[in-house]
């Protein structure tokens, strides 16, 4: 499962602006309820712009090439992350139903879209070095994208996070809060998984199954 290529240095300009749904914004800030601690940010006491990052403007050059203009609402899972995933299991889960509910009772039609950079040790000269549960963390992240069976994700590469070193698997188990209380009703698409680097990539979808609902005639 992916192949490590030549190094190389490639330049892409890009220039990607986007918008906040503040109205999305506040109805997620007012229906979360308090035991999630969540909060809004404000760049420059909302006087100026966030600047993006490359993390932001992939996906939304990816959104952009085929609806523009889409508003959007950037969430970010605190930094303790990076060292407490692990453990974050539970609550992650808990936030990602609370999104679901929310989400499914507004007015708005919604993409969620999570960042799904897995283990970043698959090279000794990479910045986090070499683990030999890189594959291994990967393979089970891939096991869940093609299925949604919570065991690869939330025991397998929870277990192994901490050595493989994946700052996407927070966002995945969010996600799979997220999608868990309808699982049935989503469909599961893996389009890629690569590795040209020293960390670990997929690619895949999960759209809601249509049901056709009866239609009843009303009576007098």
């Amino acid at each position: 499962m992916g192949q490590d290529l030549p190094k190389q240095n490639i330049s892409i300009p890009v220039n990607i602006s986007c918008h906040s749904s503040t109205e999305l914004l506040e109805a997620l800030l007012s229906a979360l309820p308090s035991q999630n601690r969540v909060s809004s940010l404000q760049a420059f006491g909302d006087s100026q712009p966030f600047p993006l990052g490359w993390g932001e403007v992939l996906p939304l050059r990816a959104i952009h090439f085929f609806h523009e203009n889409i508003p959007v609402v950037i969430l970010s899972i605190p930094n303790r992350r990076y060292t407490d995933s692990a453990n974050m299991v539970p609550e992650l889960l808990h936030l990602g139903s609370e999104l679901f509910h929310i989400l499914e009772n507004h007015e708005l039609k919604v993409a969620v879209v999570i960042s799904a950079d897995l283990a970043h040790t698959h090279q000794a000269s990479g910045p986090y070095g070499y683990s030999p549960l890189a594959a291994p963390f990967d393979n089970a992240c891939v096991a869940w994208a093609q299925t949604l069976n919570p065991q690869p994700l939330l025991k397998t590469a929870r277990k192994l996070q901490s050595k493989a070193i994946s700052c996407g698997f927070s966002g995945m188990v969010m996600l799979h809060g997220l999608l868990s209380d309808t699982a049935s009703q989503w469909t599961p698409t893996m389009y890629q998984y690569a590795h040209p680097t020293y960390y670990g990539m997929l690619v895949s979808i999960y759209q809601r199954k249509i049901t056709a609902i009866p239609l009843l005639e009303k009576r007098q």
